[in-house]
């Protein structure tokens, strides 16, 4: 009989029951790989990522509070709760998510295995992202210098072409203040 209860998963603000004895956590990026005609591969590109996904497995016996069935049942209630259409996104509070930067998931698997000999049941929940999951950086503040204005005459900023064609200048600026002007 296991009579440890460790705390290792909290999701949906519920500390799952049982021995966890994994968390796998997958990111994947998405790669296009282009064929010819005959199959054969020319190029391959990145075009993005992949939604993260959570792989939990957890030891399930009979302890003093609930047996497996109950363990279980508690389980398919965060999975599927009476008259749920849809997942719902559930919060999640694991070391490993947190380090990755997962806080909400979708349950997207809940198997479940009762070995016959022993008196243990085996689940296991595959949890999705609802996004990309990223580790957001803190930009150091710098700090700005004020410039001096000086008396000196400054030199045009026209572009010097003779072509018309190779102006490239921008006149959204003007169109405004004609705008202006003339409303």
């Amino acid at each position: 009989m296991l009579y440890v209860q460790d705390k290792v998963v909290k999701l949906g603000g519920v500390y799952l029951k049982g021995q966890v004895t994994s968390v796998e956590v997958q990111e994947a990026g998405s790669v296009y790989v282009a064929q010819d005609e005959k199959g054969r591969f020319k190029k391959s590109q990145p075009v993005g990522y992949e939604n993260a996904k959570v792989m939990i497995d957890i030891l399930l016996e009979d302890s003093k509070k609930a047996t497996t069935l109950e363990q279980l049942t508690e389980m398919q209630r965060l999975f599927k709760a009476y008259g749920q259409d849809k997942p719902k996104l559930l919060p999640i509070v694991n070391e490993d998510c947190a380090a990755r930067g997962i806080s909400s998931v979708y349950f997207k698997n809940l198997t479940s295995k009762k070995v016959i000999s022993e008196s243990k049941r085996i689940a296991s929940l595959e949890l999705w992202a609802p996004d990309i999951a990223g580790i957001k950086v803190k930009k150091k503040k710098s700090r700005k210098k004020t410039k001096k204005k000086s008396t000196k005459k400054t030199k045009s900023k026209k572009m010097k072409s003779k072509s018309p064609a190779k102006d490239s200048r921008s006149t959204q600026k003007a169109k405004k203040t004609a705008k202006r002007i003339v409303k």
